[in-house]
């Protein structure tokens, strides 16, 4: 009678799971037919003319500004159609997966309930829906970033060696398509110190380091791409430097609306140097003397950037590829604090059960605290607002008293 329950059970979790897909596919698809066949970030045309490379057999260039993940990805789409609306149909169906693997990671770490929950939360999620017709890294970041985590919590706190190295895989794939991703990794990393028995956390950190090893191993490729390249030792991209320096200046507000100038003294220290390596090297130098010189003022404009990414709604101009409605505004901004004010509860109620969803504040916190050291915009934050989410679906499913909300997967049993 269990195994019947049991299979009844796993079948409409899995129909369910189905719709949500099909939900989150429409909606997507549907706001990508209201588009223009043009681009709306500055970012983007930077990734097709990458692409287009690419396509031409010309390779990817020695322009090491971005990650290769998305540019790769681009130019696989254009190798059947140079359409904005094919490759805009491809990410949506992209992004209407990650909500699927919002659900598969709400049923380990919480219940069905909660994973179907977060799902049809993640399928209507306005920044998600917007997400595929804006052409930039933040999609296929998300989806990568996602298929880590499933792997990472695949077993609870038994993470295997298998899923370790399925784990750390994409983890690196994240980082290739991003680079800000890497500050993920101190979260992972001490996620085992507030889970279990102490035999059980020794296991579990050894995993994780075998994850995170791996996730190098499938960065050093793309580092000796760079090298051979260049022949300047780049771990991933080069922007780096540029974005420290943005916002660690004199003349920095922290804004994401105001990028300073570099002034005439620095420009003419750029201009002397041979390559984008070389610039990068001395933007980091000239933010972290900044931060040395006036440390008082650099943790004012740490704080503000810090802001930036919890931001209710978007301050950075998209080339009025959403038109400005109060009514979205107010709507955004209202779902924007209800978010913050559920997952900020369900990260108390698993940080104070030891649950193993612990993982999901500590790679939220970890993110933020580290990217907040750039100058970043609210986009930025984007790639965590899955796991948002699912903290805020658990928290609500612990005041609704739902079975198994902050415990074991109801299909464990």
């Amino acid at each position: 009678m269990k195994e019947r329950q049991s299979l009844r059970s796993s079948f409409s979790f899995t129909r369910l799971l189905a719709c949500s897909f099909l939900l989150a596919a429409a909606l997507r698809i549907g706001l990508a037919l209201t588009f223009e066949e043009k681009l709306y970030w500055p970012d983007s045309n930077w990734y097709f003319d990458t692409a287009e490379r690419i396509v031409a057999g010309q390779g990817f260039g020695q322009s090491l500004t971005r990650g290769p993940v998305y540019a790769y990805f681009l130019s696989f789409i254009l190798l059947f159609s140079s359409r904005l609306l094919v490759i805009r149909i491809c990410e949506s169906v992209l992004s209407a997966f990650g909500c699927v693997l919002v659900g598969l990671i709400g049923k380990r770490l919480f219940s069905e309930k909660v994973g179907l929950l977060a799902a049809f939360v993640s399928s209507v999620y306005p920044y998600f829906v917007y997400l595929p017709s804006a052409q930039g890294s933040e999609n296929i970041v998300s989806v990568l970033l996602l298929v880590s985590i499933l792997f990472l919590v695949g077993n609870g706190i038994s993470l295997s060696l298998r899923n370790s190295i399925l784990s750390g895989f994409f983890l690196g794939l994240s980082l290739l398509a991003r680079p800000s991703m890497s500050a993920i990794v101190p979260g992972i990393l001490v996620w085992p110190a507030f889970l279990g028995r102490s035999n059980e956390r020794t296991t579990l950190f050894r995993n994780v380091l075998i994850a995170v090893a791996v996730s190098l191993m499938t960065v050093v490729p793309w580092t000796v791409h760079n090298y051979v390249a260049t022949g300047q030792l780049v771990f991933i991209a080069t922007s780096g430097g540029k974005q420290f320096w943005y916002g660690n200046n004199p003349y920095s507000t922290g804004s994401t609306t105001e990028i300073p100038a570099y002034p005439p003294e620095l420009m003419q220290k750029l201009v002397t140097l041979p390559d984008d390596a070389s610039r990068e090297r001395l933007l980091y130098k000239e933010g972290l003397e900044f931060i040395r010189l006036h440390p008082k003022a650099a943790l004012k404009l740490y704080l503000v950037r810090l802001a930036n990414l919890f931001q209710l709604y978007p301050s950075v101009n998209t080339s009025g590829a959403v038109p400005e409605r109060p009514i979205a505004r107010t709507m955004v901004t209202l779902g924007s604090i209800i978010l913050f004010v559920l997952a900020f509860l369900g990260a108390v109620l698993v940080l104070v059960k030891r649950n193993p969803a612990t993982v999901l504040p500590l790679i939220i916190l970890s993110y933020c605290l580290g990217s907040a050291v750039f100058l970043i915009a609210m986009r930025y934050r984007l790639p965590m607002d899955p796991y948002l989410i699912l903290l805020g679906s658990g928290a609500l499913a612990f005041f609704l008293r739902w079975p198994s909300a902050l415990g074991s997967s109801e299909s464990e049993g």
